[in-house]
């Protein structure tokens, strides 16, 4: 899990001016309410709590330091300034309070601290190891206790200066930090009040997408979904009819994220979430990656154990819709799979060959990375490979998702400049490799705010997308909708659907769906059907033309095909799939078996339906087959009769050329006589031009 998605927030606002010229503030907290949720709490030793436009805090004797901050994204490659209004009202006057920055943890941070006694120093910690920038010093420009002092730390290219009260007292060479965890400091048993907090940086130029959210607001999902707690991670089925999320119930623990999830009611509304239980929840942090298209397997955060309980928050899992429900995740294995970083996000392409990790490795460029890593032979998926400096900054890049068409990646950044903290950017894939992507283009200004928005996640259909957010929230992080222009969605595609039977029987069956690339003969995708019902989904990008069939142990498939080279809108199209017993007598359709007009040349298309066929014979020695030609009705019969013949002989010598003993095949051809349609029209005159394959020997 992302820190920031799990920990803390990344707050920002924008406005005035910075080093003599235009600046951004990134962040502006005036206390006014809690809406920014700084940490409020209360014992008997130490407190928190907002009030009258002030923060006021106060730590224990026992503790030598006590923070309080949020993280709030800073590029230390710009310049920038940040500041604060502090005064201590109680406690020991040598005793210091201040502000921290640039913080991982911690044992690693930078601090700039005054005293009331008129002192400040400048240090910091590295793997828990004080560090001295400036010693203790004495200074004029402190005001005493109970009166506020403004403290302010400014990078101004090389340098690093630090202001009390508008003078300058030192200045260092800057040293670059890695975390992003901002806020205030206070020695022990010290009570202190902070009236505003304000980190102001250079101009950013954002880069905006052209088809930006301009006409549209997002708007708050509603109570039936978000709570007082933290909704992060949404996940739309790709039928559109379920969300999937994670709630948070402290922000502070890793151990109560789980998995809910709300239904479409007919009024197109919202159901009311519910958890969605074990095996998929336990004690470790439980999220949904992916919903498959057919409905059928989720890909879920973290390792399990065999009894469903928490394993590890490293690395990715599958469960597999049963009759009983969800079974037990088992682990997704990935080559050479580490991550030095201890949040991790992912998604996984609908047809399963592609999975995206937000992940730290040797390689990464910043905080986390987005690598690519891909399905191999076995089931398992090969090493990640950074997907380049293009997409991925000096900081961390995450939450990515990958829509229907397998080339629009949506990602969050807090490395590329945006609005906010965290933004939401969109980029295309320019080729098969993965690795060269477009420049990222930032959602605009009704999807990301000044605060943080990321997690965006759209159904094939994309009619709407759904994220989350802070800013309008309803508690802490939100899941938020809008719906979507023509001109604002990624590339259609088309969602085939159906039901797996056996022929004889008509019973559903559960079976593996596979759908190739007919032109190439490569597997594009993989499907599982559900083992009760029978019932299948798969979304097919436009662009080629595509074979899919089920299977089966035991059984022999009619493969289906479709020609999505035209490109046009989102359709549904129902294509229910059958079956063979692997019996003698049974006779199989070759549906993908494809000539020129009137000519017996088999066209390339063809060779994948054949090759199953050709690998079913190498596998099943014994068997021996008849194929029988048929064309439509239209010409001559005896020329119709000759074409048959000699299309149905094309098929044969394939088969030979590829292995399949001669005597194992015989033929037979009818011409345009056993017509199976009305041959009316073209597409029963195309039903009525086909080879079939008889098993005649086992």
């Amino acid at each position: 899990m992302l820190k920031s998605h799990i920990l803390l927030l990344l707050l920002f606002s924008f406005s005035s001016s910075l080093f003599s010229q235009q600046a951004d503030i990134v962040y502006y907290e005036t206390f006014d309410d809690n809406s920014n949720r700084w940490e409020t709490f209360s014992n008997k030793s130490e407190f928190a709590r907002i009030s009258d436009g002030t923060y006021t805090i106060k730590s224990s004797e026992k503790n030598a330091l006590r923070w309080f901050g949020l993280q709030n994204f800073i590029d230390y490659r710009k310049n920038f300034r940040i500041e604060a209004k502090m005064k201590q009202t109680k406690g020991s006057e040598n005793q210091g309070y201040g502000i921290v920055w640039g913080s991982i943890g911690w044992e690693d941070s930078f601090e700039f601290i005054i005293t009331s006694s008129g002192y400040y120093s400048i240090g910091g910690y590295k793997k828990s190891k004080y560090f001295a920038i400036k010693e203790w010093t004495k200074s004029s420009k402190i005001n005493s206790l109970g009166r506020y002092n403004i403290i302010a730390i400014e990078k101004d290219g090389i340098n690093l200066n630090f202001f009390i009260n508008n003078e300058q007292v030192h200045t260092c060479r800057f040293k670059k930090f890695n975390g992003q965890i901002h806020g205030f400091i206070l020695k022990s048993n010290i009570t202190a009040v902070v009236d505003y907090y304000k980190i102001t940086t250079e101009p950013r130029t954002i880069d905006v997408a052209n088809t930006i959210f301009s006409d549209k607001v997002k708007e708050n999902i509603g109570a039936t979904i978000n709570s007082e707690y933290s909704e992060i991670a949404p996940i739309i089925s790709p039928d559109g009819k379920i969300l999937y999320f994670g709630r948070i119930k402290n922000i502070f623990k890793h151990d109560e994220c789980d998995i809910w999830y709300s239904e479409l009611q007919p009024d197109s509304t919202w159901g009311e979430a519910k958890n969605i239980g074990k095996p998929l929840n336990n004690s470790g942090v439980n999220v949904v990656i992916t919903q498959t298209p057919d409905g059928n397997a989720l890909l879920v955060e973290g390792l399990y154990n065999s009894d469903g309980s928490h394993k590890s928050e490293q690395g990715i899992s599958i469960s597999y819709k049963t009759n009983n429900g969800w079974s037990v995740p088992q682990e997704v294995k990935i080559k050479n799979f580490y991550n030095d970083n201890i949040y991790e996000t992912y998604c996984l392409s609908n047809n399963r060959k592609v999975i995206i990790l937000s992940i730290e490795r040797d390689d990464t460029y910043g905080d986390l990375d987005l690598y690519v890593s891909f399905l191999q032979q076995d089931g398992s998926y090969s090493e990640p490979k950074n997907m380049g400096p293009v997409i991925n900054t000096f900081t961390q890049d995450g939450t990515p998702f990958l829509a229907s068409d397998d080339k629009t990646l949506y990602f969050s950044s807090a490395g590329h400049h945006g609005y906010g903290s965290e933004d939401i950017y969109v980029t295309k894939r320019l080729d098969d490799t993965w690795l060269r992507w477009s420049k990222p283009k930032n959602l605009g200004a009704n999807i990301n705010t000044f605060q943080w928005d990321t997690y965006l996640s759209i159904s094939a259909k994309a009619d709407y997308a759904y994220l989350v957010s802070t800013s309008g929230s309803i508690g802490n992080e939100d899941i938020f909708t809008l719906e979507l222009e023509k001109e604002q969605q990624p590339d259609p595609v088309v969602l085939i659907y159906g039901t797996v039977y056996d022929e004889n029987t008509k019973k559903p069956l559960g079976a593996k769906i596979t759908y190739q690339d007919l032109s190439t003969g490569e597997e594009a995708g993989i499907a599982i059907s559900n083992s009760y019902s029978g019932k299948y989904k798969i979304t097919l990008p436009y662009g080629k033309l595509y074979g899919f069939r089920a299977e089966a142990k035991d059984y022999i498939a009619e493969n289906e095909n479709i020609n999505l080279k035209t490109k046009s809108g989102y359709i549904e199209i129902k294509r229910d799939l059958y079956l063979f017993p692997m019996k003698v007598g049974e006779i199989i359709v070759l549906n993908n078996v494809f000539f020129p007009a009137a000519s017996f040349e088999l066209l390339e298309t063809s060779h994948p339906e054949l090759d199953r066929i050709i690998e079913i014979m190498t596998k099943n020695p014994t068997i021996e087959i008849e194929l029988i030609g048929h064309t439509d009705n239209r010409g001559n019969k005896d020329e119709l009769q000759a074409l048959s013949e000699n299309r149905v002989n094309a098929v044969k010598d394939y088969f030979v050329e590829n292995g399949i003993d001669e005597n194992r095949i015989t033929t037979k051809a009818f011409g345009g006589t056993q017509p199976i349609a009305e041959d009316n029209s073209e597409a029963e005159h195309a039903k009525n031009r086909r080879v079939e394959f008889k098993i005649v020997k086992m």
